[in-house]
C-alpha cells in the first residue's frame, strides 16, 4: 500500500505527542519529503480522502511544522483569500447555522494553511481575528452570533453542541496568537450548560473525537476566566476521568478492534495528552506526552 496523506499525518503527531519524532537525520528528511510529496503543484493544496481539500492543507502543513519544514509551493488555491474582501465573504458563506462543525475544518483551516506556510502577515491575521471578534455570539459565546439561536434563545439548525465542536477549532487558533475570547463567561455558562443536561456525548464504544474538542474547549476558556471556577473544574475531572474509563477499557478488548484507524488512534493519543497535563495525578506514564495544540493551531 502507497502512504496516505492523514495516515501519514496522524503518525508523524502521535510520535510528535509521545516525544519521539525523529528531530535530525535521514530519517527526519523522509518525514518532510513524503509529507510534502502530497502537495498537488497545481494549487498548492493538500488533497485527502474523507475531508474538504482545506482541511487535508491545513492537516500537512500543520504537520509539517512539527518537523521545522514548509510545503515545496505555494498554496495557490487559498490565495485569493490574502485579500480583505475575500478572506470576509469566504467566512460569512460559511454554513454557520446548519454545518457548524464540518464548515470549520475550513474557517479555521485557512488560518493554519496561510499562517504556518508564511503566505499572510500581521495585517491579515488581524482582519481574520477582528472579524471572530465581532461575530462571537453573545448568548452562548460561540460562533457564529445569528446562526445559533433565535427567537427566546430557542436553538435553530443542529444542536448547541455541534456549534462548541466548531468553536473549538477557532479557539485553538485564537490560542496560538494568545487572543481574548469575547465572552468567555457565557461560553463557560453554555459549556456547563450542556454537560449538566447530558447533551456532551463521550466516547463509549469507539473514539468519538469529542473528549478532545471539549476538554480543549473547556480548559482555554477557564484560562481566561475564573467564571463558576470551581464547576468548571469539577466537569474536566470528570469528563476526563470517563475518558481514562474509556482508554482502559480499549485496551483490554483485541487488538484489532481498539481504533479504526492512524486518524482515530491520533485523536485519542492528543485527548490523552491533554488530559495527563489537565489531571496528572490520574495518569500514570513513564513520560510526559506533548500537546500539539501547543505548538501549531490545527488538529
Amino acid at each position: 500500500m502507497s502512504a496516505d496523506l492523514y495516515g501519514t499525518a496522524d503518525a508523524a503527531i502521535i510520535l510528535y505527542t509521545l516525544g519521539e519524532l525523529p528531530e535530525v537525520g535521514q530519517e527526519r528528511q523522509d518525514w518532510v519529503k513524503t509529507l510534502q510529496s502530497f502537495q498537488d503543484e497545481a494549487s498548492g493544496l493538500f488533497p485527502g480522502a474523507g475531508h474538504h481539500a482545506i482541511h487535508g492543507t491545513a492537516f500537512v502543513v500543520s504537520t509539517l511544522e512539527l518537523l521545522d519544514a514548509k510545503p515545496l509551493y505555494p498554496i495557490t488555491g487559498l490565495h485569493h483569500l490574502k485579500r480583505r474582501d475575500e478572506l470576509i465573504s469566504f467566512m460569512e458563506t460559511l454554513n454557520w447555522q446548519d454545518q457548524p462543525w464540518s464548515e470549520s475544518q475550513k474557517g479555521a483551516g485557512i488560518y493554519a494553511s496561510l499562517v504556518l506556510s508564511d503566505s499572510v502577515n500581521a495585517e491579515w491575521e488581524k482582519w481574520y481575528f477582528n472579524w471572530l471578534w465581532e461575530q462571537a455570539d453573545p448568548e452562548t459565546g460561540l460562533w457564529r452570533k445569528g446562526a445559533i439561536t433565535g427567537e427566546a434563545a430557542v436553538v435553530r439548525g443542529v444542536p448547541l453542541f455541534h456549534h462548541l465542536a466548531g468553536s473549538f477549532h477557532y479557539l485553538f487558533n485564537l490560542d496560538y496568537r494568545k487572543k481574548r475570547i469575547r465572552y468567555p463567561e457565557k461560553l463557560v455558562d453554555t459549556c456547563l450548560g450542556l454537560y449538566g443536561e447530558g447533551q456532551l456525548p463521550l466516547s463509549t464504544e469507539s473514539f468519538s473525537f469529542y473528549e478532545l474538542d471539549w476538554l480543549y474547549s473547556f480548559l482555554s476558556v477557564m484560562n481566561q476566566t475564573e467564571h463558576r471556577g470551581k464547576e468548571c473544574k469539577a466537569m474536566v475531572k470528570d469528563i476526563g476521568e470517563q475518558f481514562l474509563q474509556f482508554v482502559a477499557r480499549m485496551a483490554e478488548g483485541p487488538d484489532e478492534e481498539v481504533y479504526e484507524d492512524l486518524h482515530t488512534l491520533c485523536g485519542a493519543v492528543c485527548a490523552l495528552a491533554i488530559v495527563q497535563s489537565s489531571l496528572p495525578e490520574q495518569v500514570e506514564s513513564d513520560r510526559q506526552l506533548r500537546k500539539v495544540l501547543d505548538r501549531r493551531p490545527f488538529i
